[in-house]
């Protein structure tokens, strides 16, 4: 059976069609790309004319004037579709990390990038207590969290 590449050991990295943004990831620094920005673009809006022109050119006979305004629906339509397609785009294929997250809460961002190594590369991640992801409801005593390493740091003490 053949082993999954690991792209940050392999140096093999992922490439984007006409990218709009080149970045590092800040957790991981591979190299990163987005297709999609946060506004729409230029095309979006001209995209937008033509097909809510199209949009009124057919149904003007059925609807009437207020065909004229599926211009909007047609906006929002776009607007959700490429806010989106961004957000999809925001964490990195490679470590997890989401930047977005980070900035809201950085606990919460720390837990995803844990989930996502323990899902894509289970192999990787060891098996430590203090690394696990433990929800905030479990009760747990501090003394039980204590790793292997703790009792000998108090014996040198």
């Amino acid at each position: 059976m053949k082993q999954k590449d690991i792209p940050l050991k392999t140096k093999r990295f992922y490439k984007v069609k006409n990218p709009k943004k080149n970045f590092l990831c800040a957790l991981c620094s591979a190299p990163r790309s987005m297709k999609y920005s946060k506004q729409l673009g230029a095309m979006n809006y001209l995209q937008i004319i033509l097909i809510s022109s199209a949009l009124t050119l057919s149904l003007f006979n059925i609807i009437g004037p207020k065909v004229i305004f599926s211009v909007f629906v047609v906006w929002a339509v776009f607007e959700i579709v490429n806010k989106l397609l961004y957000r999809k785009e925001i964490p990195c294929p490679y470590c997890g990390f989401d930047a977005t997250w980070y900035r809201r809460d950085v606990k919460k961002a720390n837990q995803l990038v844990k989930e996502f190594w323990a899902k894509n590369y289970p192999e990787l991640v060891s098996p430590k207590l203090d690394e696990t992801i433990l929800d905030e409801s479990q009760n747990i005593p501090p003394e039980q969290l204590e790793t292997a390493e703790a009792p000998s740091q108090t014996a040198v003490n």
